[in-house]
């Protein structure tokens, strides 16, 4: 995983849904506006317990920010090598071995889930009203109640693989689905224990494996992630995904060639940035700026202003009418046989 187009990390479910409802009534009525031409389905798994045991030789050096690092409630510290670290289910035979291992469970609890809840109303809500009624998403929450699952290294910290998911996931998703969120807790509290978590989010485009056919986010529920924002800017970057990768949208400026700030095209909707372009779309009021100085207010102007109204979107492959990925034929075989129809 890196920063990348391809994919990338991000830094940074409606309230009383029950497990798998949906909330596609219209939110509100946009003053002289149309239905929504996008009615998105966002899949969103909340995991409830995730148990995984990091598996590795100590950490050779003293400074714990070079290191993969388990904090204990006492303040003590469990360093492992970042380069030779493994996350495994628990049970797994590299747990047998003579290797130094250190199992965590992270666990959302019944205030985290509301939360989870109140903010993804939230992001439905903005997304809604900043496309002027466009967007509607439709948001499925899925409660798994445990996983055991093992976990691979993201810069000095953690990311859930989609394909951990697979056995709970595929059921639940289908070739409607056009968002993918899992969302884990970052601490143990019933052991004491903080694996270090480097960044609290990354995201898949299907260029690399997700769950289904679709874009996916892996979140976790820190103080720094669980913010509406952070929602907001990986939605924003799932839409990106969509649009270059099932849908291959026109796109005036797709290899990132933008011309200087303020002489882009006059028709906004002639191209979607992606999230790292804060300081070079043309027509964002942060063009020309030595750094990001507000990317959720950037996230809004790309939904403002990049959106196409009256555009339809798909986000799944297995339903874009074209053979790609891992498909045998025009949206069959591959995943979009494993998926629910």
């Amino acid at each position: 995983m890196t920063v990348a187009k391809a994919a990338a990390l991000v830094l940074i479910a409606a309230g009383g849904l029950a497990c798998g409802q949906s909330t596609a009534k219209i939110l509100e009525r946009i003053e002289g506006g149309t239905p929504p031409s996008s009615n998105i389905r966002v899949d969103v798994f909340l995991l409830r317990a995730v148990s995984s045991c990091a598996v590795g030789p100590p950490c050779a050096s003293s400074n714990p920010d070079e290191c993969f690092v388990i904090t204990e409630a006492t303040g003590g510290r469990i360093s492992f090598d970042p380069d030779a670290v493994q996350f495994v289910p628990p049970g797994d035979p590299a747990t047998m071995g003579t290797a130094q291992v250190r199992c965590f469970r992270l666990t959302i609890d019944d205030a985290a889930a509301a939360s989870v809840r109140e903010l993804t109303a939230t992001l439905r809500t903005q997304v809604f009203q900043t496309t002027g009624g466009d967007i509607n998403l439709d948001l499925r929450l899925h409660e798994v109640a445990s996983l055991d699952a093992g976990f691979s290294s993201l810069s000095i910290g953690l990311f859930l693989q989609p394909t951990a998911l697979e056995g709970v996931g595929l059921p639940m998703v289908n070739r409607e689905t056009d968002v993918v969120y899992a969302i884990t807790g970052a601490r143990d509290p019933d052991a004491g224990l903080a694996p270090k978590i480097d960044v609290c989010g990354g995201t898949s485009s299907i260029r690399q494996p997700v769950l289904g056919g679709s874009a996916y986010t892996w979140l976790a529920l820190s103080d720094s992630c669980a913010r509406v924002g952070t929602f907001l800017s990986t939605f924003v970057l799932q839409l990106y995904y969509g649009l270059r990768d099932v849908m291959a949208a026109d796109d005036l400026y797709r290899d990132g060639s933008y011309p200087a700030c303020g002489q882009g095209s006059p028709e906004t909707t002639e191209w979607f940035p992606s999230n790292d372009d804060c300081t070079t779309d043309p027509d964002a009021p942060s063009c020309g700026a030595a750094s990001c100085p507000d990317r959720e207010a950037f996230h809004q102007h790309i939904l403002a202003k990049h959106w196409r109204r009256g555009q339809p979107f798909n986000g799944n492959h297995c339903s874009n009418g074209t053979m790609d990925r891992d498909e045998t034929g025009i949206d069959t075989g591959g995943i979009c046989d494993r998926i629910s129809r």
